[in-house]
This record gives structure tokens, sequence and C-alpha cells, in this order.
């Protein structure tokens, strides 16, 4: 079922809320900061195990695996942005200036 991009947004605004409640100075070494290096693995991890699960059950639970999976995804991708600054979309035709075809 759709969903505004509202939800989609209050979705991951609650996400990070839970995220820095269970990853913080209290709870981690690293007081849950990140490279944004270190952020794209994690998020590697979660996409191949949405994957794993995917190519192992059916549906309706895969696809609402995923959507968890896609939750935390996103929130993470906030975080890193949050830790370590955002890149704005700065288009010259199709590709973000600074960014070559190779």
């Amino acid at each position: 079922m759709p969903a505004t991009r509202k939800e989609v947004l209050d979705a991951l605004n609650a996400e990070r809320d839970y995220q820095d409640a269970k990853w913080n100075e209290d709870t981690t070494a690293s007081g849950g900061k990140h490279t944004p290096t270190e952020w794209l693995v994690y998020i590697e991890d979660y996409v191949r195990e949405a994957k794993q699960y995917t190519s192992r059950n059916s549906n309706p639970g895969a696809d609402k695996f995923v959507l968890n999976a896609l939750r935390k995804i996103g929130a993470m991708a906030v975080a890193a942005q949050e830790q370590n600054g955002v890149q704005t979309r700065q288009v010259e035709g199709a590709r973000p200036m600074g960014f070559s075809a190779a």
C-alpha cells in the first residue's frame, strides 16, 4: 500500500529516534558516531541481509522484512549525513556536478 512522503519521513524520524536511543555514548565505544565509509558498510550489511532473507522466504513476509530493512537503511543514511555533513544535489545535466562519467 503506497505511503505519502510525510508518512515515509515520519517513519524515518521515528527510526532515527530509536537508533539514537540504542546506539549512543552510553551503549557503544564509538558513541554511535561513524565515518561515511563505516555507514556505507553498515548499510551494505542490511542490504545483504534483506536480499538473503528474500531469497529464502516467500511473500508477504519477504516484502515486510524488506520494508523494515529499507526504513532502517534510510535512517542510517540520514544519520550518516547528520554526523558527517550533507551533499546537496547540484545538477548539471544528468549527474551531480563534480562527478565524472567514468
